[in-house]
């Protein structure tokens, strides 16, 4: 009786483990894994302020030229963002103004980031001077403000999977104390 139940316990083994003949069970192809797209947190603020700053310049360009050819931006923005942006440049255009001077990014930390897979997320806060900026219209009055603020201070969301495809998906002006 013990052989029989060993053999039977024997060919149990067989079939659950796809040995006992027939065709074998299907297996999966391994997964993938995901690679951080950083290595650390210096790392990630050093990539996001250089898409920052491509980002900073095409935007400025689009405001000196008064609005023409929004989708210069389009490399450096996600949809969402974009869509702001266009909002932007049709407000120079539709007012007939354009700005004169660049603007200089004063301060530029890291407020959070975070990685999931393949995905980054990093929030800065931006200081922008602004005071060497003017808006001008047509004519070439200055049109500017004149309660603007010198020096902007912004929450700005970069996203990407890479670190050199990192886009700005928001950049909200500070509503609280400014950290300028």
């Amino acid at each position: 009786m013990r052989r029989v139940l060993g053999a039977v316990a024997v060919l149990g083994m067989l079939a659950l483990s796809g040995c006992g003949g027939g065709t074998p069970l299907p297996t999966l192809p391994p997964t993938p894994s995901s690679t951080p797209v950083f290595a650390s947190e210096e790392e990630a603020l050093a990539a996001a302020e250089e898409a920052y700053a491509a980002y900073s310049e095409a935007s400025s360009l689009i405001a000196s030229d008064g609005g023409a050819d929004p989708h210069r931006v389009a490399p450096y923005v996600t949809e969402e963002q974009l869509r702001n942006e266009l909002a932007t440049a049709d407000y120079y255009a539709s007012n007939g103004v354009h700005s004169v001077g660049s603007p200089v990014i004063t301060f530029f930390q890291l407020q959070d980031w975070s990685q999931a897979g393949t995905q980054a997320e990093i929030v800065v806060y931006v200081c922008v001077d602004v005071s060497m900026v003017r808006v001008v219209d047509s004519d070439g009055v200055d049109v500017t403000p004149p309660d603007r603020e010198p020096v902007v201070p912004l929450e700005v969301l970069i996203t990407g999977d890479a670190p050199d495809a990192l886009l700005v998906a928001s950049s909200e002006q500070w509503s609280g104390s400014s950290f300028c």
